[in-house]
């Protein structure tokens, strides 16, 4: 019996391994957003970075600048490399304030 729930306790923790997988929910504000294209360009710029979804986009403040939320597996990628896919066609972007905090921005 002394086996069997070792066992048992053995593979729950490989069926749960996936589970410390994070999947992340962040803010970042673009700039240089002057037409429907860049808004366009941006987003296909993001869903290209494995694992994202665009949950939400807004615009921003200012004219030229849009917020996006986006969702993504932090063990597939990180903000800095939805950074860099943004920056990568010149636009430039900055992480918020995680909008399930609560903080501000």
């Amino acid at each position: 019996m002394k086996h069997f729930l070792s066992g048992i306790l053995a593979l729950s923790t490989l069926i749960a391994a996936p589970a410390f997988a994070a999947e992340q929910v962040v803010r970042l504000e673009v700039g240089g957003l002057t037409c429907p294209s860049c808004s366009f360009i941006v987003g296909n710029s993001l869903k290209s970075v494995e694992s994202v979804v665009i949950e939400d986009f807004a615009e921003g403040k200012a004219a030229s600048k849009g917020l996006y939320t986006v969702r993504f597996d932090d063990e597939a990628t990180s903000t800095d490399a939805l950074i860099a896919a943004v920056e990568e066609n010149g636009y430039p972007a900055a992480l918020l304030a995680n909008p399930m905090s609560g903080e501000g921005s």
